[in-house]
Order: C-alpha cells, then structure tokens, then sequence
C-alpha cells in the first residue's frame, strides 16, 4: 500500500502520494514519482511498474519531476522494469529529470541503459 508523504514549501503544506498513475491505455502509462525513492519503499515502484507491464503496456512514461532522492536499490528497480519493456518491444522512458538525477544516472554509467526523454527540459512542471 502506498503511503501519503507531506511536503513543507515555503508557501504551503502538499500532502502526495509518492507513485501515482496519471493516465494509462492498453499499451501505455505515465507514472509521476514524488519525495524520496530507496530501499524503504524501492518494491513499489516494482509492483506498479509491474502491474503496467503485466497488463500488457508497453511504453512507460516515469515523470520524475518530483523526485528529491533516489538510491540504487530505486535505480534498480526502473532498470529491470526498462529491461523488460525493452525485450517485450517497448520502452521505458523518463521525463523531467532533474539535474541531480541526470549526474546519478551518468556517474553511473546509466545513459546507455535508461532513456531520458530530454525534449521536454525547457517546460518544466511546476511544483507541488
């Protein structure tokens, strides 16, 4: 079950989910992650990335906007989901990657891995 996390902002309190589902059809889903992402809660992200493969969709779209941290064990799990997308003829991609996250993945050695989808860097999401 995925917990609500709070949010301070200089100008309010934002209670969110940290996974959320925003759209999905037979073959594709958005997926927008909030907060931090590690071991502690690393198995739901597999279990929605999961849900979305096993009903047959194919193209993930993973809008990470909203993420303020994520370790290896999170990293992992977008990878193995990205693999299965790819040996099924589909792709993960990631959206809205902020800069911290774009130094992790390519310290990492990951740009060959994970697809970022970096067309959409002039129009960044406002925050929550």
């Amino acid at each position: 079950m995925t917990s609500e996390s709070t949010f301070v902002r200089t100008d309010r309190i934002v209670r969110l989910m940290p996974l959320e589902t925003t759209t999905c059809d037979e073959w594709r889903a958005a997926i927008a992650l909030f907060g931090e992402w590690d071991v502690a809660n690393a198995a739901e992200l597999r279990t929605e990335l999961t849900r979305h493969l096993d009903a047959g969709r194919r193209v993930i779209r993973v809008d990470t906007a909203g993420v303020e941290f994520m370790d290896s064990t999170a990293i992992g799990e977008l990878i193995a989901a990205s693999e299965r997308c790819r040996l099924e003829h589909g792709s993960l991609i990631l959206t809205n990657v902020p800069t911290r996250m774009k130094r992790l993945i390519s310290v990492a050695g990951l740009e060959h891995v994970l697809l970022v989808d970096t067309a959409g860097n002039f129009a960044q999401r406002p925050s929550a």
